[in-house]
């Protein structure tokens, strides 16, 4: 049996947990065990972690709390000293266990805590708080487990667990005890929401077990000031312009986020609140703001809901909707239907990184599997229409995108992502096609209006099934991908010799022409998006007894 369990909890740390796993194993101390509680990595945390920890245990990144997860560890642990280190720590030297654990030398010491040192990437006003933390912090401590039996940690605070623990221990007439050789690297390197979000949880976390302020800042207008001034003046004569700017910014975030979770937060609701608080960050994604505006931004992972998939994007087409959406001209935006801001991408493979808690879906798919998703989430009928990336729903222009399981599908075996990523026009244009193939006699003569993706894709099925094929595209470029499989034209004209039109350009003008120069019976299939409106006299439909079909989306 070890002596001792280190126990590291991860979310999404393959920058750093090799480096730490490798210092604990050539730690002086040697006799002991390493635990990770991973809570939904969607990187290569776990198949790092895997070469060298004894035990991985998995928890749901929507139940996680710093306490919920080291009790898991705990729970599981077989030492008798429980070490727990931050994911994101370095030890300083190899004495760093060994120093961490001989204070229990004494049996009244329940706890231990060791020093903190910023890292090269750390921003300069946390270096000097980490050098003056005189609190317990599981970044880097270890307790009893046999007290920790007594009374685990509590699973409802959003931090400061582990000052909450010492409370308690303290409070039975046990000691608490700092050791400063004991020091590890404490390697932040936040973004400033980050940095806002974490002062605010512990503000709230000091507020419910009765600090008399939050415990790394304090919410007075003269503190960030005075600290800002200490700062400056711990920075020369090495100051610049980048170094009073970050200074700034972390004194403003910290006091900010203490602030708001000091005054104002008091009372939310952990169960409701808690995925925002602990993962706010962590998924750069293409966001358009506005009509002829996008910007690349760092977006809170997306929340799973029982039912959802978190899908890790791989490959993402750029269609012609998108572009649309981005000058504003697709319908639903020119009519309001649809508001800005909105992550754009709806053709997209990739690979499976969460399933919803408690959801069904746990049987038919696995973390790792190879998937597509559908683009059309709701008919529009009884619910609010949502279109991924189009309207109402974040799409794929991300590193990760949330779909509901029911629209979720695996790719078979054989087939690659790159391919993979055409599932959902390919599925449009079978879709499509079903709904029309009872009027596509094997004679019929076709005309594809359009060689893009859609025209190509109808021209290839189409021409599978054995029908004779013409398709119509000014370019020429475009024309070379088909002419293997079909007759090709730049000009459109000669409508009148076939039985079968797919208009698939989008263009007002085109559809125009299609729909006056058709001949009688002629079976018309509308693919083409947006085509807005045009002046035409339907009498000419009613006349010549044409059918015009519009069809959208992949599902059945």
């Amino acid at each position: 049996m070890p002596k001792a369990s280190v126990i590291i909890r991860t979310f999404n740390e393959e920058r750093h947990i090799g480096n730490l796993l490798d210092a604990i194993k050539t730690q002086d101390f040697g006799d002991c065990e390493i635990i990770v509680v991973d809570s939904g990595s969607n990187d290569r945390t776990l198949e790092i972690a895997g070469k060298l920890a004894d035990k991985i245990l998995k928890i749901e990144s929507r139940d996680f709390t710093f306490g919920y997860s080291l009790n898991v560890g705990c729970k599981a642990a077989s030492g008798e000293y429980l070490v727990f280190v931050s994911a994101h720590t370095l030890p300083v030297n190899n004495q760093w266990l060994a120093n961490l654990l001989s204070p229990f030398a004494d049996r009244k010491v329940a706890m231990v805590y060791g020093g903190q040192l910023g890292g090269a990437d750390s921003k300069f006003s946390e270096k000097r708080d980490l050098q003056k933390t005189s609190y317990p912090n599981n970044a880097n401590a270890a307790i009893r487990k046999d007290l920790w039996q007594m009374r685990p940690f509590d699973e409802y605070l959003f931090g400061l667990e582990d000052v909450d623990w010492a409370k308690y221990v303290e409070a039975q007439d046990f000691l608490v005890r700092c050791e400063p050789k004991a020091a590890v690297y404490h390697l932040h390197n936040e973004k400033w929401a980050q940095v806002f979000n974490r002062y605010r949880r512990e503000a709230i976390a000091a507020a419910r077990i009765g600090l008399p302020h939050p415990t790394q800042a304090k919410i007075s207008h003269l503190w960030i000031i005075r600290n800002i001034f200490g700062d400056i003046l711990s920075s020369l004569p090495n100051i610049s312009l980048a170094r009073l700017e970050e200074i700034g910014k972390f004194r403003y975030f910290q006091w900010k986020g203490s602030r708001q979770g000091w005054i104002h937060d008091k009372e939310v609701d952990l169960n409701r609140e808690k995925y925002a608080l602990f993962y706010s960050a962590g998924n750069k994604a293409v966001m358009i703001a506005d009509k002829h505006r996008a910007e690349i931004i760092d977006m809170p992972l997306p929340e799973l809901k029982p039912g959802d998939i978190l899908i890790r994007v791989e490959y993402v087409g750029v269609c012609r909707t998108d572009l649309e959406v981005y000058e504003g001209s697709l319908g639903y935006y020119a009519s309001g239907i649809a508001q800005y801001p909105i992550v754009p991408g709806h053709e997209f493979s990739g690979t499976i990184a969460g399933i919803g808690a408690n959801s069904k879906y746990r049987e038919r798919f696995k973390v790792g599997d190879m998937v597509v998703g559908e683009c059309i989430l709701s008919n529009g009928e009884k619910s609010e229409r949502r279109e991924v990336g189009v309207i109402n729903y974040n799409g794929a222009y991300g590193q990760f995108v949330v779909i509901p399981g029911e629209y979720v599908h695996k790719i078979p075996g054989g087939l690659d992502l790159t391919t993979a990523s055409l599932a959902e026009p390919l599925a449009v244009v079978l879709r499509a096609l079903k709904r029309v193939e009872h009027r596509i006699e094997q004679s019929a003569k076709v005309a594809v209006v359009g060689a893009g993706p859609i025209g190509n894709l109808c021209s290839q099925v189409l021409a599978k099934r054995g029908h004779k094929i013409t398709v119509f595209d000014k370019s020429q470029d475009r024309l070379n991908f088909v002419m293997d499989f079909a007759a090709i034209r730049q000009e459109v004209q000669g409508l009148g010799d076939f039985n079968f039109i797919i208009e698939a350009t989008g263009s007002a003008q085109v559809l125009e022409r299609v729909l006056r120069e058709s001949r009688i019976n002629a079976t018309i299939l509308l693919l083409g998006f947006p085509y807005g409106k045009i002046d035409y006299n339907f009498e000419d439909i009613v006349g010549k007894e044409k059918a015009v079909i519009g069809s959208v989306g992949g599902r059945e």
